[in-house]
């Protein structure tokens, strides 16, 4: 059965929406690791001297890195949920009024 074109749109809308939830979520995750992440590591190191203060604070970075990483896949999984979902948006658009302008002869 054909959809109708108010639960496209509504599909439509949720992907729009979790992309969006995505990309705030990719945004906190690179500031962390910009400001808090950086600062504490920072405080850690002038706090703390040694071979294992500098391991730490190298595997720290380590860190840091890799939720910079996420936060930066995150925000491409947003991206290419808003591409797929405008692409599906339009395909099933198209597929609604096709379907509406059908005519059946008996």
């Amino acid at each position: 059965m054909a959809k109708i074109m108010h639960t496209i749109e509504m599909e439509f809308q949720n992907a729009r929406r979790q992309a969006d939830e995505l990309e705030q979520i990719s945004k906190s995750l690179s500031m962390l690791a910009d400001s808090s992440f950086q600062s504490c590591l920072a405080g850690i190191a002038a706090a703390w001297k040694g071979e294992n203060a500098a391991a730490f604070c190298k595997k720290g970075n380590l860190v840091g890195n890799n939720v910079k990483n996420t936060a930066q896949d995150l925000k491409h999984v947003a991206e290419t949920i808003r591409e797929i979902a405008q692409n599906t948006y339009n395909a099933e658009k198209q597929n609604y009024e096709i379907a509406q302008a059908r005519t059946y002869l008996s």
